[in-house]
């Protein structure tokens, strides 16, 4: 049993191309992300109407088996772009991916993949925050450190039943849509699975030489 993958591309990106379309070591953040969530099932990559062409272009020549470009309703919202996507799918499992993390590991899929099967509603692929985090106030002064050993970062793809995620959406009131914090305001508890250590968010074209060195890293390890 596959698991389809919902990557949406709301309008404010028809500002921010570089975001999508940028390539970097040789490919895309879109491109990239299709070709990482393709062997999990189906991708749907739903789009506000002003990116939707430029998408269809940049993935025409790619050979990924099973990839659809669906229209959101205007103006485009990262809700409305869910709400789209979710529409084209079959009720069940689903992973959700966002543009701004082209890498992730497929160990990571197979993780999320294999808790949403199991009926997990929602599953987040999580690693330990190791860096010293500290409190300041309102001068910027350090008051505290914190304790990280209960801090983690949450990386994508995650994973969600879909009627759980179409639930979440209803509760969306300005298409400010976050499913973090829609998960916690909803009460639903998450499983957590073990993400990966050079998985993170990157800002392009800001981020392009630290990603293709990543890329290359993972191209090339050290013996």
């Amino acid at each position: 049993m596959t698991v389809p993958a919902l990557l949406p591309l709301p309008g404010s990106f028809a500002q921010r191309r570089d975001a999508v379309f940028m390539p970097v070591a040789g490919a895309s953040p879109l491109v990239r992300i299709v070709g990482g969530l393709a062997d999990a099932g189906e991708v749907v990559v739903a789009a506000a109407a002003p990116l939707t062409g430029d998408i269809r272009d940049a993935l025409a020549g790619q050979r990924f088996p099973d990839v659809r470009v669906v229209v959101a309703d205007s103006p485009g919202t990262r809700a409305q772009c869910i709400a789209a996507g979710l529409a084209e799918l079959p009720a069940g499992p689903v992973l959700l991916h966002d543009v701004a993390w082209p890498l992730f590991a497929e160990t990571t899929v197979d993780a999320v993949v294999a808790a949403v099967r199991d009926g997990a509603a929602v599953v987040w692929p999580t690693r330990p925050v190791t860096d010293s985090v500290k409190a300041v106030d309102d001068r910027g002064a350090v008051t505290a450190t914190l304790d990280r050993s209960a801090l983690r970062t949450v990386q994508y793809p995650r994973g969600f039943d879909s009627a759980v995620l179409n639930r979440l959406l209803d509760g969306d009131a300005d298409g400010s849509f976050d499913e973090l914090a829609a998960v916690l305001a909803d009460g639903t508890t998450p499983t957590l699975v073990d993400g990966a250590i050079d998985t993170m968010r990157f800002e392009l074209p800001v981020d392009a030489a630290f990603l293709a060195a990543l890329i290359e890293g993972r191209q090339h390890p050290p013996h």
